[in-house]
């Protein structure tokens, strides 16, 4: 995907890393020589409540979080369900194939859609908690960005030990989702 300048959501509960993920992608972007701005909704304070954050990256200065979605990442039903019609015309939806919720999930919007089974590689690694960090993984491959600057990302935002070697084999695992075909 080589674009100029593009929104990217992610829809899910609190708690699943929706924030991390636009500021991780936002981050990386800024060190690939682009501008970001990330924009963030918190409706509710209760871990697992529905929110979401979106980066607008782009190659010239941002003035606004930016009006259609290019790429949503739905982590659950609820996700897509709410803002599944704010994706462009052609843009891309990237859901959870591990939610049952998504069970003959067949848009008829036009939009290219991608299953990850997020949860499902999230537990190959030993860090349920992290599918987050697969879809950044995936991301970085489908915008052509260096994984290293997710990597720097990781490094410079959670602590150092298993944890974070965790988190990077999580992105390393989505990068390499990402080249698959089916992705």
């Amino acid at each position: 995907m080589q674009m100029r300048d593009f929104v990217v959501r992610f829809a899910g509960e609190g708690g699943q890393g929706v924030v991390t993920s636009a500021e991780g992608l936002a981050q990386a972007s800024t060190q690939v020589g682009y501008h970001a701005l990330t924009y963030a909704t918190f409706p509710s304070q209760i871990m697992g409540g529905p929110t979401w954050t979106q980066a607008r990256i782009s190659d010239q200065p941002i003035l606004s979080a930016g009006d259609d979605v290019d790429v949503l990442v739905a982590f659950n039903r609820e996700a897509y369900e709410t803002h599944g019609s704010e994706v462009r015309e052609g843009g891309v939806i990237i859901y959870n194939s591990d939610d049952k919720e998504f069970e003959n999930f067949a848009p008829t919007d036009g939009s290219k859609i991608f299953g990850l089974p997020f949860d499902e590689l999230a537990r190959s690694t030993g860090n349920n908690r992290s599918a987050n960090m697969v879809v950044m993984g995936a991301l970085a491959h489908l915008v052509n960005m260096p994984q290293q600057y997710l990597d720097d990302f990781v490094d410079s935002r959670f602590s150092r030990g298993r944890a974070n070697d965790a988190k990077l084999l999580l992105q390393q695992t989505g990068y390499d989702i990402g080249t698959k075909p089916h992705v």
